[in-house]
């Protein structure tokens, strides 16, 4: 039997400049395999969170890559993102669906 290959799952830092941090994550995509990014930008207003989707989108695209939203299924549909992680203290599964 054939094993299964280990893929990376990038998370983002808490805070930074979403043009300037598209470059890196372009880098990174680039780099190996990697099965999904998830924006974590926990505490950031929604025109942040938007900022930085408009910015990651292409590049994730580009490379076939799902964009994961963190904790906020309500943004993560506005602004087309591929899925959302829901944690223990977050939004209930029902309210995300």
């Amino acid at each position: 039997m054939q094993a299964e290959t280990c893929r990376l799952y990038l998370i983002t830092p808490p805070a930074f400049e979403p043009r300037a941090f598209a470059g890196t994550l372009a880098a990174a995509l680039a780099a190996d395999d990697v099965a999904a990014v998830q924006l974590r930008l926990k505490g950031a207003d929604d025109d942040a969170v938007r900022r930085a989707v408009q910015a990651f989108r292409p590049v994730c695209d580009a490379h076939g890559v799902p964009l994961i939203m963190n904790d906020r299924p309500d943004l993560a549909r506005d602004t087309g993102c591929d899925g959302i992680h829901i944690g223990q203290e977050d939004a209930s599964y029902a309210e995300a669906r």
